[in-house]
Formats: C-alpha cells, structure tokens, sequence
C-alpha cells in the first residue's frame, strides 16, 4: 500500500477525534436509559488509557522498557482505536441480531488492526507495542460487550444524533494531537529529567 493510505488510515486513531468519541459513546448509552453499561465502558476505556499513560511515562522517564522486544509502551493509536471503534459498532447494531453484533465488533477489531499496521508503516512503534495495544484496547470494547450480553438489547435512537456527531469530527482529525508532546512534559516534570528517553538509549544500553 502506498504510504499516503497509511498516512490517512492511522488519522483513525487520532485522539483529536476519540477522546470525545468515547466520551459521546457513554452519553449515547445514558440517553438509551443505561446507567451500568457506560459506566462499565468509561472504567474499562479510562483503565486503558491510563496504562498507556502509564507505560510512556515510566520508559520516557526512566528508561523502562524491553530492548529484546523493542518496547518503549504500550500504542495509544492502536488501543483507542481498537476499543472506541469495537464499542462504537457494536452499540451501532446492539438492537439487532447476534449475527449482527458479532460481525459489528469484527468490523470494529479490523479498524483496529489497520490502524496498528499503519502504526508499523509509518514505523511509528514497534510490533510489540502495536500488537499489546491492540490487544488492550480490544480487551477494554470486549469486558463491557461480554458483560452487558445477557441483557436486554438496548434500543437504538441516536444512531442519526451519533452518526453526525462522528462526521463533524472528521475534519480534526487531520490536525495533529498534542499528546505525545504532552506526555514528553509529564515525564520530564515527575522524573527529574531533562531529556526523556529514547528508543536508540534503551538500545544502546543494551549492549
């Protein structure tokens, strides 16, 4: 593929457009008349969040990462993505048949591994880092999904309200996030450092 369709393919997981989006996913479940569903998703999603936080901190403050897999933490393109996505197609049919659901949150995993491919293709993060934050972020769509299974099906009346929310965020995401810069301070200011680390330290203490 050429690099321009990864060039647009990992904007899907630009946290310009899926911090809100998550934060609209748990609104749209309020609106239903769900009360432990959102309340689930935003604890599962939130979880996630902070252990990516949390794995960039601790490497780009401490140096803490594994050099014989290259990994510098977990890919906060591919967890987001993944869990946002996944959850979104799936409250999109959560009124319709198993068959429905099942190929929804399909649909939602495959975004997430084009966005973790594009993450590779842009050689943004390694394979390691790709491959644990899909698996995060689709653990943080999956434990609520599988919890709420049992109950009954919520009815869908926002889907038109959600879908032009969704297309009046399109045209952030071309704008870049400010999160890693963001991340790069946190880390600086709690560990002391003045200059956080690279992925070329924790190779060249590895040697």
């Amino acid at each position: 593929m050429p690099l321009g369709f990864w060039t647009t393919i990992t904007q899907l997981g630009n946290s310009t457009l899926l911090q809100p989006a998550a934060l609209a996913l748990a609104l749209w479940l309020l609106a239903t008349g769900q009360l432990r569903l959102p309340a689930a998703w935003l604890l599962s999603f939130g979880t996630a969040v902070a252990l990516v936080l949390a794995s960039k901190l601790a490497f780009m403050g401490w140096g803490l990462g594994i050099a014989a897999i290259d990994f510098t933490g977990l890919s906060g393109h591919s967890t987001v993505s993944t869990a946002v996505f996944t959850m979104g197609a799936w409250l999109a049919v959560a009124d319709r048949s198993p068959r429905a659901r099942q190929l929804a949150v399909a649909a939602g995993l495959l975004v997430g591994v084009l966005v973790s491919i594009s993450r590779l293709a842009l050689h943004a993060h390694s394979v390691s880092e790709v491959v644990t934050g899909f698996a995060l972020g689709a653990m943080a769509a999956l434990l609520p999904i599988a919890w709420r299974s049992g109950a009954p099906r919520i009815r869908q009346r926002w889907v038109p309200v959600a879908l032009a929310c969704t297309l009046a965020l399109v045209p952030q995401m071309g704008r870049p996030a400010e999160t890693h810069g963001l991340v790069q301070q946190m880390a600086l200011a709690v560990s002391g450092r003045t200059q956080v680390y690279s992925r070329h330290m924790l190779h060249a203490d590895a040697l």
